[in-house]
């Protein structure tokens, strides 16, 4: 395979990159962040062989088009900047608090879910089942990790922010519902109090996220909301339940298999679940 122009030269002899505008056409030049020209190669490595490690795990993902420019942005900071998206909860609550020390859930979490209620996610029809722009999804996460949706948040599309809320489930690091209990939630999956019990067995964060989500989606229940969304609690289950479980199996036949059963046990908890105790929590 043909050496891409867009990446740089890496020397043998020396252990620091170039700038990583080098190497770029000249017409591109001065258009991405500009890093120091004595950079460590392991600040690289490292980031890299984290990435790789992810990516074994979850699998590749789906969907993918050509990077916009807010993409390759946000793509050259993360090894120097952590980000939301794809960490642990426990990294995410670690990068939260200085700025929002009182807050006992993700911000980012909350963020998006306020906003897909606040630009009329309970009228918008396939609200969650159908994708937002996928630029403006990718613009709104280098938005939401660059602080800059302070001054202005970058949408008022409610398909947008439930699409990123969405990918912020999926890409973390560890699935919300652990990977210790998955055997139980797919072998339990009807059983509501089973299910119930399950949720208490989590870590206090994942506890909270997962009560949270589910209470957030028991919002879309109501009789004059599904006949405006055309989202029951089968759909939003089909559509949740890759987000919260994942099957530890490397098998595919495996994982197919257990779809319907993920998809249940996300149906029992959406109809079944107490999740009173959260409100007003952040």
């Amino acid at each position: 395979m043909e050496a891409d122009e867009r990446i740089p030269v890496l020397l043998p002899a020396h252990n620091t990159l170039p700038e990583l505008s080098r190497g770029l056409p000249l017409q591109e030049q001065g258009k991405r962040p500009q890093r120091s020209p004595n950079v460590p190669v392991m600040v690289y490595a490292e980031y890299c062989h984290d990435r790789l490690g992810k990516m074994a795990i979850r699998g590749a993902k789906h969907g993918q088009k050509k990077p916009s420019d807010d993409d390759i942005a946000h793509a050259m900071l993360l090894p120097f900047k952590k980000s939301m998206f794809g960490a642990t909860l426990e990294e995410v609550m670690e990068l939260q608090r200085d700025t929002h020390p009182n807050h006992y859930l993700p911000w980012v979490l909350t963020l998006l879910a306020e906003k897909v209620v606040t630009y009329g996610g309970y009228t918008t029809e396939g609200i969650f089942r159908v994708p937002g722009d996928i630029d403006k999804v990718g613009a709104l996460k280098v938005s939401l990790d660059n602080g800059s949706h302070v001054k202005e948040f970058p949408t008022t599309d409610a398909p947008v922010c439930a699409s990123l809320l969405k990918e912020w489930l999926r890409e973390l690091y560890d699935p919300v519902i652990t990977h210790e209990t998955y055997q139980k939630c797919v072998e339990n999956s009807e059983q509501s109090n089973f299910a119930a019990s399950i949720v208490q067995e989590l870590p206090d964060i994942n506890r909270l996220v997962v009560t949270y989500v589910i209470r957030f989606l028991q919002g879309f229940l109501k009789e004059d909301t599904i006949k405006k969304t055309k989202m029951t609690a089968d759909n939003l289950a089909m559509v949740f339940a890759p987000n919260l479980l994942r099957c530890p199996s490397t098998d595919i036949q495996i994982a197919m298999d257990n779809n319907k059963y993920e998809m249940t046990f996300v149906r029992t908890l959406i109809n079944n679940l107490d999740t009173s105790y959260m409100e007003g929590v952040v």
